[in-house]
């Protein structure tokens, strides 16, 4: 039996979709409180990764573990609350599948846990650990519990881990992962920054769990990156893709330094949250570019290619936008 943690997330709910459509048993680790009306007829289990008690009774009779559990944020207030579920989280997860006899756990990672250095050569897999504090508490709290799968492997348990880069797909266009970039871009703001990304689709993402689900390697780690875009042409295309306006003014990193105090006390007086921030100033300005050709070369399975995933999205974000109008 396999189960699935975060099934209501961002990437979660996608590899739910797929394991289904793959005709793969799986139930899926979910709290009370979960909004899971998007699930369909998936078995559910009740559970919290900071609740040790609750996946012990979850794991039980399960043989794999797919572990896409997060919180996402550039936010200075969620530093803790990430460092206690990415962290501590895996952490109970990891001592509780230890104690319910589980043989195996897929860890969702990110770029962010590699040893990757600003404006230096592109990060491989042998960029394994940090020689320096991560630029995001995201980044921070992924490596702590990137620490304790290992840590699991050591004590008996089979593991794989999987690193995407910025992953595009569709999804809540409303909320706050990638797919609000097409209601930023709605928006024609004019500036872009000036760093670099590593982009791959959701789509490649959820066949990478499935293709790793199927080889059933001990060790298996792959780095997961179609492209290396600057943000600009980021933007440029997210704009394309909807008819609206690029973004034609570059924002410079003392630039953007200078702009997120602002904006802090901004938001103060608002009572909203600030839409730049010091690490989403840092990550934007950083220039990260990665090599996710292993992952390919070994499972034989190709990208999407990005420009095309960019105008896919941009189509659905114009239906969503009939749509929320009619409504």
């Amino acid at each position: 039996m396999i189960l699935l943690t975060g099934a209501t997330g961002f990437v979660g709910k996608a590899v739910a979709s797929a394991l289904s459509a793959a005709g793969k048993s799986f139930v899926a680790l979910v709290r009370e409180t979960s909004d899971v009306s998007d699930l369909g007829g998936v078995d559910l289990r009740y559970g919290d990764v900071n609740d040790p008690q609750s996946l012990l009774e979850a794991f039980d009779g399960v043989v794999t573990i797919i572990h896409t559990a997060a919180v996402v944020s550039f936010q200075p207030e969620d530093r803790e609350q990430m460092l206690f579920v990415n962290g501590e989280g895996t952490a109970n997860l990891v001592n509780m599948a230890l104690e319910a006899g589980v043989r195996r756990v897929i860890h969702l990672s990110s770029v962010a846990a590699l040893n990757r250095r600003d404006g230096g050569p592109e990060v491989t897999l042998k960029d394994r650990w940090p020689e320096t504090r991560p630029n995001t508490s995201y980044g921070e709290s992924k490596f702590a519990g990137e620490r304790e799968v290992w840590r699991g492997q050591a004590e008996g348990l089979e593991v794989a881990v999987l690193y995407p880069s910025l992953i595009l797909g569709k999804g809540d266009f409303d909320g706050h992962n990638t797919p609000s970039l097409w209601r930023m871009a709605a928006k024609e703001r004019g500036f872009y920054p000036e760093g670099t990304t590593g982009i791959v689709a959701l789509d490649d993402v959820v066949e990478a769990v499935l293709a790793t689900l199927d080889r059933d390697e001990d060790g298996d780690r792959f780095l997961l990156n179609a492209a290396n875009w600057s943000w600009h042409t980021v933007l440029a295309n997210i704009a394309e893709s909807i008819g609206a306006k690029a973004p034609t003014r570059s924002v410079a990193r003392w630039q953007s330094a200078f702009l997120w105090p602002v904006e802090k006390l901004r938001a103060k007086m608002a009572g909203s949250k600030p839409m730049i921030t010091k690490e989403s100033h840092r990550n934007v300005q950083a220039k990260f570019s990665y090599d996710g050709s292993v992952y390919a070369e070994l499972t034989g399975k190709e990208y999407r290619e990005v420009g095309e995933v960019v105008r896919e999205i941009g189509e659905e974000y114009l239906v969503h936008c009939k749509l929320s109008f009619i409504a």
